[in-house]
Formats: structure tokens, C-alpha cells, sequence
């Protein structure tokens, strides 16, 4: 059966910051995904991907194997650039997120995501992702120290406006919406997403992806997130 498969993790965000970006249905994929893993590419014939997993891995087996790991990309496999940005970058009326603490309801930023405009309600809500508090939603307010989004949510839970949105035509009856004040530290990090294509795809790249098994037992990918200089959006070349 096809399901989604996340792809950031860490500095390599939500999204899909990230479970939120890239989470595409695999045409082949079957069973569970491995855990996420950060590697550099090695080698790229088009198809296949020839990664070194890094450290910085979450320790699976994918991570910890001896030498490369080769895992292929499908014709709907989707591709993102991440890279720092200043917090100035943000402006009112952006599509952003935060990884946040939640201290007695005061919240402070671990990482902010600023998002393309073409994601603009992707993964919008407060939910937990991979042990996360994470917060998307648009910016109504943005200073050199707080953020303030304003989301839709699924459910409110006393104060709070809890989950992730559902698509507005077949929105719950439960659903709600919240504001959330989030402190930035100066060591917060701050990550521009932009969407990439396949050709971003090049030998010595740090790449931070998501795996699953196809029918045939080797590695797919739905989603690559390729760490380097944000780039403009522009679509994927055509087949």
C-alpha cells in the first residue's frame, strides 16, 4: 500500500519541517520507512543515488552500513534547497514554522522555517513531529526577538488550538485556529526552504533524505532536501 514518507529532520527541515514538505505517495514503496539519514553523494547516474551516510545519521541500520548506500529517486520524488537565512528575512504575510520548547506555555525557538510561496498552508497547524513541538502557519508578527503565528489547528485542547489543519472544504466541525508567540533566541537557527529538481543532484552535495522499500526490497526516496544555497523555484525538467 502507498503511504507517505517524511523526509526533514534537524537542520534539514519540517518541514517535512519538516514531515511537512516532501511527504509525497511512493508508486512502489511498500512496508515501513527507515529512519531518516543525512549523507553525502557520492555518485548520481540519473536514477540512483550513491550516498556516504554521515554521523550526524540517526543510528539505523541504513546509517551504520560500511561503505556507500545506493538508494534509487522515482519520477515523483520531490527535491528542496535548504539554507541560513536572517531572521529579517521574514516578513508579515510569509508562510513560516518553528521547532519550539513549550515551557508553561512560554515558547521558544529551537529552528525557524521560512517557506516558498508555493507551500503556503503545507503542514499548517501544532502538532509534534519526530519529538518536536513544531508550529506552521502565517507570520502576523515578526520582531529581532519573536515570531507570531497565526494557524489553523484540528482540535482546541482548553487554550490551545492543537493539530494539524485539515484541507478548509472538509474541515471537522472541531476545528480551530491559534496564534502562537514564539521567542527567537540569537542561537536559534534559521532555515529558507526553496524548491529544488533532480539536477540539483550533483557528487560531493550534503543531502538529508527519507527511505522505503520497493517491491523488489531496495531503497526509493520521495523526498531529497539538499543542503546548500536557497535557490529560485523553478519545476522539475520534464522526462
Amino acid at each position: 500500500m502507498n503511504r507517505a514518507v517524511r523526509v526533514f529532520t534537524g537542520r534539514a527541515a519540517v518541514l517535512c519541517a519538516a514531515a511537512l514538505l516532501l511527504c509525497a505517495p511512493l508508486s512502489g514503496a511498500v512496508a515501513q520507512p527507515v529512519p531518516r539519514i543525512k549523507a553525502k553523494i557520492v555518485g548520481f547516474d540519473g536514477h540512483t543515488l550513491t550516498l556516504q551516510p554521515l554521523p550526524s545519521s540517526s543510528g539505523s541500520a541504513a546509517a551504520a552500513a560500511d561503505g556507500p548506500l545506493t538508494v534509487t529517486v522515482l519520477p515523483d520524488t520531490r527535491y528542496a534547497v535548504t539554507a541560513p537565512a536572517p531572521l529579517s528575512d521574514i516578513k508579515a504575510g510569509d508562510y513560516a514554522g518553528a521547532a519550539v520548547t513549550d515551557n508553561k506555555g512560554r515558547l521558544v525557538a529551537q529552528e525557524v522555517f521560512l517557506y516558498p510561496p508555493s507551500l503556503t498552508g503545507t503542514g499548517e497547524g501544532r502538532f509534534v513531529d519526530a519529538g518536536r513541538l513544531m508550529i506552521n502557519g502565517k507570520v502576523t508578527g515578526v520582531s529581532t526577538s519573536q515570531l507570531t503565528l497565526s494557524y489553523r489547528g484540528a482540535a482546541q485542547n482548553g487554550q490551545v488550538c492543537q493539530g494539524r489543519a485539515g484541507p478548509p472544504a472538509i474541515a471537522s466541525a472541531l476545528a480551530c485556529s491559534g496564534t502562537a508567540k514564539i521567542s527567537v533566541p540569537r542561537d536559534a537557527s534559521v532555515m529558507a526552504l526553496s524548491l529544488g529538481n533532480v539536477e540539483m543532484l550533483s557528487p560531493g552535495a550534503v543531502v538529508t533524505l527519507s527511505m522505503a522499500r520497493d517491491a523488489q526490497g531496495s531503497y526509493v526516496t520521495p523526498g531529497v532536501v539538499i543542503q546548500g544555497a536557497a535557490a529560485v523555484e523553478k519545476p522539475a525538467p520534464s522526462p
